[in-house]
C-alpha cells in the first residue's frame, strides 16, 4: 500500500509511523486509518523492527476525526462505523494476542512490540484515544490534551471509559471526560497520562532514542510475552495470572534470549538478543 496521509521509516531497530496531514494538525480520515493499520501491521512482521514510534507531522499530534468525517456520521445519523473499510474483527490479535482489544482503535495493545507514543502537540478526541493503547506516552512540552466528546455531543468513544481510569484514576478520567477541558503536559504527566515530558526542541529524535533502548538492550521474546501479560491480565482474576506466569517462565530457561541475558551479563558486554 501507497502511503499518502502518513510516513513510516525503519532505522536502527525502530519504525516511525507519522501522521502526515500536517495543514489539517493531523485530522484522522479512513484513508489514514488504513494506512496506519497496514504500517503497524508491516512493522509487527517485520524482523528488523523491535519498537515503533507513533507520531505526527507538524505541530499537532493528532486533532480527532476529520470533520469531513464527522458530518457524514451526522448526516447518516451516526451509524457505527458507517462506510469503513475495516471491521473489528480484522483487527489485532495478529500474533497470539489474547483477542481482549481485537476493536477498533485498541488492537494496537495486541501489536506484540513496544509502541511508543511521541505526542508532539495537541492530542484531542481520537488523537486522545490512540496514545492510551500505546505502550508508553512521551509528551513534548507544549503537548496539550482533551477527550473533547462531550462538547461533540458524543460520549466516551472506543473503550475510553473503561482505559483512562485505569492510566489516571477514575477522579481525573471523570473530571476530564466530562469536561472535555484541556490539559497541559504538566499535568498530564502528575496524573500518569504520560510517562515523561521532553523539551519540544529535539522531542522526536529524543523519542526515537528512547525506543532505540530498548530496541536494543532487552529481550523482544520477553517484550512481546509481557505485553500479553499486561493486557490480558486486566481481564484476568490472579491466579489465572499468576499461573501463566509459570508457565511463559519455564517455556523461557531454554529460549536463545535467556541464554543470552546471562552471557553478556556475565561477559560484561552488550547484549545481542535475538528475540527467540
Amino acid at each position: 500500500m501507497s502511503n499518502e496521509q502518513i510516513l513510516y521509516d525503519v532505522t536502527d531497530w525502530v519504525a516511525t509511523v507519522t501522521l502526515n496531514r500536517p495543514d489539517k494538525l493531523n485530522a484522522w480520515t479512513r484513508q489514514m486509518e488504513q494506512e496506519v493499520q497496514h504500517a503497524f501491521e508491516s512493522a509487527a512482521a517485520d524482523d528488523a523492527v523491535r519498537a515503533i514510534v507513533l507520531t505526527g507531522s507538524g505541530k499537532g499530534f493528532c486533532a480527532g476525526a476529520d470533520m469531513s468525517l464527522l458530518s457524514t456520521l451526522s448526516a447518516t445519523s451516526g451509524k457505527d462505523g458507517a462506510g469503513s473499510p475495516i471491521r473489528a474483527e480484522d483487527l489485532g490479535s495478529k500474533d497470539g494476542g489474547s483477542g481482549h482489544f481485537r476493536r477498533k482503535h485498541a488492537w494496537l495493545a495486541e501489536i506484540p512490540k513496544p509502541i511508543i507514543a511521541a505526542v508532539n502537540g495537541p492530542a484531542v478526541g481520537l488523537g486522545f484515544v490512540l496514545p492510551l493503547y500505546c505502550d508508553f506516552r512521551l509528551a513534548a512540552e507544549t503537548a496539550r490534551f482533551s477527550t473533547i466528546f462531550a462538547k461533540r455531543g458524543l460520549v466516551a468513544e472506543y473503550g475510553l471509559a473503561w482505559m483512562l481510569p485505569r492510566i489516571v484514576g477514575l477522579t481525573a478520567a471523570t473530571d476530564w471526560l466530562m469536561t472535555s477541558r484541556m490539559v497541559d503536559s504538566a499535568e498530564a504527566l502528575r496524573t500518569g497520562l504520560v510517562n515523561r515530558v521532553l523539551p519540544d526542541e529535539g522531542f522526536l529524535a529524543a523519542a526515537q532514542d528512547f525506543a532505540r533502548s530498548i530496541a536494543t538492550s532487552v529481550s523482544p521474546r520477553s517484550i512481546g510475552i509481557m505485553k500479553k501479560q499486561i493486557y490480558s491480565g486486566q481481564m484476568q482474576d490472579f491466579a489465572t495470572a499468576f499461573d501463566y506466569s509459570l508457565d511463559e517462565m519455564a517455556k523461557g530457561f531454554s529460549s536463545e534470549d535467556f541464554k543470552e541475558g546471562v552471557a553478556h551479563f556475565v561477559e560484561k558486554r552488550a547484549p545481542r538478543f535475538t528475540g527467540k
